[in-house]
């Protein structure tokens, strides 16, 4: 309930950002970012939870370039006016999605047993473009507890290729119903 409704107040703050006109959306978005990766430090989040701690030096701890007016730290100025903090994750990453959108490209996660080759990775690619109609950027994760194969995530999309998804395919085709 509360992760949706974080969603909805996040949306118009991402588009707004978006519309800027001018602005380079690949360093606002690592700004959004390093904002909301500071507020899940402890000492920052127990910071902006004191009422007492004026909005100013709140915004200066999320924004260390605050005293330059950038956008990012207006924008906490006016999360901090508005009691809405706690979004500032949310709106990082619908801008994230907005940014992408807007540019035609969609991230993938790929999990393997073994790290993937450059031909592997171009030929996944490839083919998640086909499928996707957009420039795929590919996030690459080995994980040692897969015995072989790829599992390859998109979205709400899941290709389970690893030999473990398909043990458990064939365990449950197998079982008596």
């Amino acid at each position: 309930m509360i992760r949706d409704q974080l969603a909805a107040i996040a949306r118009p703050y991402a588009r707004a950002l978006m519309a800027v006109p001018g602005s380079d959306r690949a360093a606002l978005l690592a700004s959004l970012e390093a904002a909301a990766q500071a507020l899940s430090d402890p000492a920052i989040a127990a910071l902006a939870e004191n009422p007492g701690i004026p909005r100013a030096r709140l915004t200066a701890a999320l924004v260390p370039d605050a005293a330059d007016q950038s956008l990012v730290a207006r924008l906490i100025d006016l999360l901090l006016k508005n009691d809405r903090l706690a979004a500032l994750p949310w709106i990082a990453k619908t801008f994230a999605a907005l940014k992408d959108e807007a540019e035609n490209r969609t991230r993938a996660t790929v999990t393997s047993a073994q790290p993937l080759s450059e031909s592997q990775r171009e030929r996944l690619r490839t083919a998640l473009a086909r499928r996707t109609g957009h420039t795929v950027e590919l996030v690459v994760e080995t994980d040692d507890r897969l015995l072989a194969g790829v599992i390859v995530q998109h979205g709400d999309m899941v290709f389970d290729g690893s030999i473990r998804g398909r043990l458990a395919a064939l365990a449950h085709a197998l079982s008596p119903i």
